[in-house]
């Protein structure tokens, strides 16, 4: 018994992995300083010139952590800055598309039958398509449609900028795979004791999937927040790196490794920290995924 006792306690108090614990505190630094960065006196003006830099004059040092770009702009308040753009983004983007596609999911897996026909072709119809083909197409319409004057119902497209639009269409390309999760959650759950008994009790269609099912599903879309924040990260960089997201005099890390890779050669702290930050970014959030998965023994919980 002693021993029984002495390997449970050890259990008990067994720490969490390194990884873990560094990505939470990367993760946590980078929201704090990018939200609170108007306020901190150590982060400058992200489109503010430094005076006498020069085309990258200044490489890291204690004055500037991450040199000057080509146009004499601090590295690290531009990158600071658009950790706070990438950031909302990805976090918005889906946070939207958990709320429609974990609904139309379970709307699906519960209710079977046509209505699950329905939804499932049209969530394989969107995964069949490239993501970042459509991504791309659909941000540039999105501008041809600001700059026109077409209007819908009286209302023209002036509020549709490229940050705007982006959440728009990553929210709606987050919602076929996230569809997919839940619906296959949502089949398995539906059969289950607790979920029989409720029926057979006379409870209602809405408070099984909100009292008995969505309870259970709650895990594996966290493991999805997480994982989904890591991918819309990349994916936004990727656009921005190819011309079609956030523009000057906006920042983003995307944005940042465009403006900056051509000269890479004479001022490489442009493009490398930026890069590192996203890296370091969309580590932590599939380390903190990763966890949550093995945690709850989630195995569809990819995207």
């Amino acid at each position: 018994m002693p021993v029984v006792a002495t390997s449970t306690a050890k259990r008990r108090r067994k720490l969490p992995p390194l990884g873990l614990v560094v990505g939470i505190g990367w993760l946590a630094v980078a929201i704090v300083i990018s939200g609170l960065a108007d306020f901190l006196p150590f982060v400058r003006g992200y489109d503010e010139p430094v005076r006498g830099a020069g085309s990258y004059g200044y490489g890291p040092g204690a004055d500037f952590w991450f040199g000057a770009d080509r146009l004499q702009r601090d590295v690290f308040a531009r990158s600071v800055y658009g950790a706070r753009i990438s950031l909302i983004i990805a976090t918005t983007s889906i946070f939207a598309g958990l709320l429609i596609g974990g609904t139309l999911g379970m709307i699906a897996g519960y209710f079977r039958g046509w209505i699950d026909r329905v939804i499932s072709i049209v969530a394989d119809a969107l995964l069949a398509f490239p993501a970042i083909v459509i991504a791309s197409l659909m941000v540039g319409r999105f501008e041809a449609l600001r700059t026109s004057e077409i209007e819908v119902f009286g209302v023209g497209f002036g509020w549709a900028s490229p940050t705007w639009a982006i959440v728009i269409v990553f929210s709606l390309l987050s919602v076929a795979p996230i569809a997919r999760i839940t619906r296959a959650q949502t089949l398995s759950l539906s059969q289950r004791e607790y979920v029989l008994a409720a029926r057979s009790l006379g409870a209602s269609t809405p408070r099984i999937i909100t009292r008995e099912i969505l309870p259970n599903i709650v895990p594996v879309m966290s493991s999805v927040l997480f994982t989904g924040i890591a991918v819309l990260l990349a994916a936004e960089s990727g656009l921005a790196f190819l011309g079609y997201s956030v523009q000057a005099p906006q920042v983003s890390w995307g944005l940042m490794i465009q403006e900056n890779r051509e000269q890479i050669e004479q001022g490489w702290w442009g493009t490398v920290f930026p890069c590192l930050m996203l890296f370091l970014t969309v580590l932590s959030f599939n380390l903190i995924g990763d966890r949550v998965a093995r945690r709850f023994d989630i195995r569809e919980a990819t995207l």
